[in-house]
């Protein structure tokens, strides 16, 4: 029985092994998916740059449920001589400052709105050479725009007021100002018709970005002071910003030089006195807590839930199955155990019982035979003894007998069997 109850708990620990390992790769596959997810929102918040020099490919890359939104490309020799053909060329007379003004409207018109893009650099996909005979190279700034994400339209003459709730601010994926095809019914102008021709301006997703970029709240004036008019005089322009509000929190940490010049210093709490505190929180005003990194994990929580449903499904039903798993190992555990140390208390006494019993019926065994013995007396024990061989005698005669008849049967068989034998 103690051989038994040290060898069974080996199959548990077995058992207990397995779950762990299956928890291990559970939880493996639910970090590649969280660091997956972290890779996916860094990715549609930071800004991308790509470059490829004359006769290699451009490749533009977004991930899953986001597209392609150019902010600026530029095709020349530039400032920096970034395509080297050796190590030290030789000094020539070059134009390092020439570029083709073609770049951005080609890049938008082979790029926007995608999910891949690859194009090869070449001084014909631009139109005409700006510098014969000099290397160039092609540099694109690019964002990946979410599937998911807000749109606002402001005619000439307004303001356009973004906002978001805090804990987030304002990422600016896109920003044009002009006229395109088909847009009648925005910002209509009962004086001049709309031009025939797109006539856009994408240059103001710069300007946009400055106002507004990693901020709650901005206010910008839809004028062609504040943008450069591309359409012809009378035509009535708008200005579209595609935008997101992001968690601060994810901003920071994706793009951290962008809150060091408006970042205010901080006051440890609890080492600062209240005279600091007052000074550093105006009275009326409320002071930060924790609720926004709360709410951050929140937000990127139901995100990645609602991005990949089938992984959050998955991961909810294997942590249930884990858990009851676990349970009915802990309850199976405890009731063998607990089902052997009762048996064991129990056999314990039954055996001593058992053997002070046997130990018992053997005495009484013993003393009632001595009593019967002690109560026959001589002359009846002989008379017994007697009987007793009487009946043994009887029984042999008897014996004796049956066998002399089997005899007798046998010699008759075998005289019948010879007198036939002769007689053929």
């Amino acid at each position: 029985m103690q051989i038994m109850s040290w060898t069974r708990p080996c199959h548990g620990l077995d058992w207990s092994h397995s779950l762990f390992c299956l928890t291990l790769l559970l939880w493996t596959r639910r970090m590649t998916g969280l660091a997956d997810f972290s890779n996916y929102l860094s990715r549609i918040i930071t800004s991308h740059s790509a470059q490829a020099c004359d006769g290699q490919p451009l490749r533009l890359h977004c991930p899953r449920h986001s597209t392609i939104s150019i902010q600026s490309a530029f095709y020349g020799s530039g400032e920096a001589w970034l395509c080297k053909a050796d190590p030290d060329p030789p000094l020539r007379a070059h134009n390092h400052s020439c570029s083709a003004f073609t770049a951005l409207q080609k890049l938008l018109s082979e790029c926007q709105s995608h999910r891949h893009c690859q194009l090869p650099v070449n001084h014909l996909l631009f139109g005409k050479d700006p510098c014969p005979g000099t290397t160039k190279y092609l540099h694109v700034d690019y964002k990946c725009k979410p599937t998911e994400h807000k749109r606002h339209v402001v005619c000439e003459g307004e303001t356009m007021i973004l906002r978001c709730k805090p804990p987030k601010v304002l990422n600016i994926y896109a920003a044009v100002y002009g006229r395109s095809l088909g847009q009648t019914d925005t910002c209509p102008s009962r004086l001049t018709r709309p031009p025939p021709f797109e006539c856009l301006n994408h240059e103001a997703v710069h300007l946009v970005s400055k106002s507004c970029y990693s901020k709650q709240k901005c206010a910008v004036a839809v004028s062609n002071q504040t943008f450069k008019d591309p359409c012809f005089p009378g035509t009535r322009k708008y200005l579209s910003v595609v935008y997101s509000c992001v968690p601060q929190t994810l901003l920071r940490e994706a793009d951290p030089y962008v809150f060091s010049s408006t970042s205010s210093p901080t006051v440890d709490t609890k080492k600062a006195s209240p005279a600091d505190l007052e000074a550093h929180f105006p009275k009326g005003s409320r002071r930060p807590d924790n609720s926004g990194a709360m709410m951050s994990t929140s937000l990127l929580t139901y995100a990645y839930i609602k991005e990949h449903p089938e992984m959050a499904g998955l991961l909810f039903t294997s942590s249930v199955c884990v858990g009851l798993l676990l349970t009915l190992l802990a309850v199976s555990v405890r009731v063998t155990c607990r089902g052997r140390q009762l048996r064991d208390h129990r056999l314990a006494p039954k055996s001593h019982v058992q053997v002070v019993n046997c130990q018992e019926e053997d005495d009484d065994d013993d003393d009632e035979e001595g009593t019967e013995s002690s109560l026959i007396s001589s002359a009846d024990r002989t008379a017994i003894h007697g009987w007793e061989e009487v009946t043994y005698v009887s029984d042999a005669a008897e014996r004796a007998e049956r066998i002399e008849r089997r005899e007798m049967i046998i010699q008759e068989i075998w005289m019948n069997a010879y007198m036939n034998g002769s007689s053929c």
